[in-house]
């Protein structure tokens, strides 16, 4: 393939893509009750972009998504959700599976999560003067803050299986199937 077609095909993958995530994250202003879903769905997204070309234009692709979802989102609350956590995590996480050592890989994705999450809440409630985020577990009294974060983290464990999941799926099935293509591009 020529110098030229591959950087049009790198381009048109990266532009589409990026497309998608951005009118999956208009939708948070049609469907409210998902705004914590859709940025999920958008960010495996990306796992398009970093098995077809590469991790660096995952990662370029990701930050106009974040940017464009800053001035374009009706939910600011998704849009930072998915610019966080959800948007990149998707393309760090085969880095991360490929720690040779269970704990290490355990507490590194741990750590990416719950410092994306807690950076997360401070520029909510910092920007936004939102407060009330654990109004559900108010029953728990000053122990709120701990249910929560417990809370949280078992979501993130069941996350983090489906993205796993996901990317089997595509590598192993979609990508045969419809690309005919086995094995992935070494990422860049």
């Amino acid at each position: 393939m020529h110098k030229n077609s591959k950087t049009s095909y790198k381009v048109a993958l990266g532009g589409v893509v990026s497309a998608l995530c951005l009118t999956l994250m208009f939708l948070t202003g049609v469907f409210p009750i998902l705004s914590m879903a859709i940025p999920i769905y958008a960010g495996a997204l990306m796992i398009i972009v970093a098995t077809e070309v590469s991790t660096s234009w995952a990662f370029a692709a990701f930050f106009a998504v974040s940017l464009l979802s800053l001035f374009l989102t009706p939910d600011k609350e998704a849009s930072t959700l998915f610019i966080m956590f959800f948007g990149y995590y998707p393309i760090i996480s085969p880095k991360l599976d490929k720690i040779k050592l269970p704990l290490l890989r355990t507490l590194c994705k741990f750590g990416v999560f719950n410092a994306a999450m807690i950076i997360w809440y401070k520029l909510i409630t910092l920007i936004m003067g939102v407060y009330d985020f654990f109004g559900d577990f108010s029953f728990l009294g000053k122990y709120a803050v701990v249910g929560v974060m417990v809370f949280i983290n078992l979501v993130f464990i069941l996350y983090d299986y489906t993205i796993q999941m996901i990317r089997d799926v595509y590598l192993k099935w979609f990508r045969p199937t419809y690309f005919g293509k086995k094995k992935p591009k070494k990422s860049a």
